[in-house]
């Protein structure tokens, strides 16, 4: 019996040794089938096109349109900016130097439209200071008429009235708050009656007249016709915020210089003190005009020292 159990161990050791050299002979992996074989990279020309798909959340089951998407190669350039518009220049560095921070805005695309919040701006449907109850006239009392020939009227009267009445009756005729006259820009129409007012002596009233436009608003004929009412009246920074709204509208000397007035008073005196300078070396105005344009911005400085 002894025997019998010697051979039943000796069996299974040899059964069991066998297994083992089996097992070394044909070693079975615990992967999953394929994940020792990966799949083959992309190729160095760039990923595939990616594929998308088009269609209408509500089409009820239609047919969508695949549009291949075409991505760009990594490392490969990049486009090139567009031109720039035909007539634009870049100014030179030595330009930029030169140039007020009103100007840099300008270039820039950062000049404001507006000198007034949205909430505070004013209508053109009437321009004027008097009203109907105030001893004006009514608003509609120009508004069926021609907007040509109520110009032709205003922009030939010389202004030179021999009654002190008739006088009196134009000044507060133009002074009305008034709506504009058939095809007529209402700022235009403003300028008109301001320059008739300038012309008749009366510079506080044409002041008052084109102070009730607002900046954004205002066009080449109401600029001419509010500077010579700011000289008359000897506020010559007035027309600052007008200037700084529409920086750009004029290139002319008297603009410029006043240009760099108005940036005096604004807080930067050095640099408007060192532009008047160039212009007076340059020419721009006569000397006794420039001498004056730098007194008055030097005053700027001087009130701020005090």
């Amino acid at each position: 019996m002894r025997r019998n159990a010697a051979l039943l161990a000796l069996g299974s050791a040899l059964a069991l040794s066998s297994a083992l050299v089996i097992a070394q002979d044909a070693p079975e992996s615990l992967l999953p089938p394929g994940f020792d074989k990966p799949r083959p990279g992309p190729s160095r020309s760039g990923p595939p096109p990616v594929t998308v798909t088009k269609g209408s959340a509500g089409s009820g089951g239609a047919s969508s349109v695949s549009v291949p998407v075409v991505q760009q190669v990594p490392g490969a350039a990049t486009p090139a900016a567009p031109g720039l518009p035909a007539g634009v220049r870049i100014p030179t560095l030595q330009e930029l130097e030169k140039m007020s921070p009103d100007e840099l805005d300008e270039l820039l695309g950062l000049k404001p439209r507006s000198d007034m919040p949205p909430a505070a701006r004013r209508s053109l449907k009437q321009v004027g200071v008097l009203a109907d109850y105030e001893g004006g006239l009514p608003a509609k009392a120009l508004a069926n008429q021609s907007g040509a020939l109520v110009r032709a009227a205003l922009d030939g009267n010389k202004g030179q009235l021999v009654s002190r009445w008739g006088h009196i009756l134009l000044r507060r005729a133009l002074a009305s708050r008034l709506d504009p006259p058939q095809g007529l820009n209402p700022a235009d129409f403003a300028a008109s009656r301001a320059a008739l007012l300038v012309r008749m002596g009366e510079g506080e009233v044409a002041r008052a007249v084109v102070q009730d436009v607002d900046a954004g608003n205002y066009t080449d004929n109401l600029t001419r016709a509010a500077l010579d009412a700011y000289a008359f009246t000897a506020d010559i920074t007035g027309i600052c915020p007008v200037i700084a709204v529409q920086g750009g509208a004029r290139k002319d000397a008297e603009w410029r210089v006043l240009r760099t007035v108005c940036q005096a008073f604004q807080g930067d005196g050095a640099a408007a003190m060192a532009q008047l300078d160039r212009m007076q070396g340059g020419k721009v105005w006569p000397e006794i005009d420039m001498l004056l344009a730098q007194k008055y911005a030097g005053a700027a400085g001087t009130a701020r020292a005090r």
